[in-house]
């Protein structure tokens, strides 16, 4: 089938403060032969003239996002209209799909953790009274980061699947170690066209929370015993009343290292394994993805 004419319509161009423009195109394609009739249209007989990624002829950052066909226009099987719509488009979205980069975006919701510490200037020290003791029940507010990561992989992400509940060994997108956790991960089949022809994948998407204490276990190093040149005590108070030593009633502050303190150490233990976020998720990206320039 071929056509015999293009002729453009109105174009529209809406501009809006802080926002996209709105451009779009409209033609009316006069076909040689009845399209109702016989072989429906096919965008192929106007490639060149209408085709996606085309850019616009006043504003060249701007490309056809979108076409919509309409055959039978106003009645006539000899008519097409077309309807072209422009839009910014990445420089991924031109690309095949699991050639694209990564996709990261990130938000942020309340949190509480329990407050077993305080900055003294920029010294961390532990949260107790003024005879070493924690408060119980303490707890102090502590924003949750969730972080979304969305790739495309031609083969099943096992690895990714398997990195369920790490944390990061390394510094990554600027995160302390062990400041983030794999939450969940969900693959899906997916397929789309991509020049002409379908592309089958796999789309992953992972979530990932930053907690700016870590997802470590912070304890306060207490008990009912305490070493002493290795030796395994328990420990003892004086009993004035009685003038004897006894068992001590509650646990008692210990420095770290199994030796009794005024003051509480705060232990910090990994419940969690840990992986290179790294090499999970390749180098997190430091400027806005690149717009299509061709």
């Amino acid at each position: 089938m071929a056509y015999n004419s293009i002729k453009e319509l109105a174009r529209t161009n809406i501009y809006e403060v802080g926002k996209r423009r709105q451009l779009e195109r409209k033609w009316v394609v006069t076909l040689g032969d009845n399209t109702l009739l016989g072989t429906s249209f096919q965008e192929s007989e106007i490639a060149g003239e209408i085709e996606l990624g085309k850019t616009h002829p006043t504003y060249p950052d701007y490309r056809i996002r979108k076409i919509t066909y309409t055959e039978g226009y106003e009645g006539s099987p000899y008519h097409v209209l077309v309807k072209a719509e422009y839009d910014l488009i990445y420089l991924r979205e031109r690309t095949s799909p699991t050639a694209r980069d990564a996709v990261w975006s990130a938000e942020s919701s309340p949190g509480e953790v329990p407050a077993l510490s305080y900055y003294d200037g920029n010294t961390q020290k532990a949260l107790v009274n003024s005879a070493g003791d924690y408060f119980p029940g303490l707890i102090t507010h502590e924003a949750l980061i969730t972080l979304t990561y969305e790739k495309n992989y031609a083969s099943f992400p096992g690895s990714l699947v398997s990195a369920q509940n790490y944390v990061n060994s390394d510094v990554f997108a600027g995160c302390g170690v062990h400041t983030l956790k794999v939450v969940s991960v969900t693959v899906n089949a997916v397929a789309e066209e991509f020049n002409n022809s379908p592309v089958r994948y796999w789309k992953a998407v992972a979530k990932i929370h930053y907690r700016q204490s870590s997802h470590n276990l912070l304890l306060p190093d207490i008990g009912w015993n305490f070493l002493n040149s290795g030796q395994r005590y328990r420990a003892m108070v004086f009993d004035f009343q009685n003038e004897e030593w006894i068992p001590s009633p509650g646990p008692v502050a210990l420095d770290g290292f199994g030796g009794i303190a005024q003051t509480p150490a705060i232990l910090n233990r990994r419940v969690y394994p840990q992986t290179s976020f790294g090499s999970l998720f390749g180098s997190f990206p430091s400027t806005p993805p690149d717009l299509a320039t061709s």
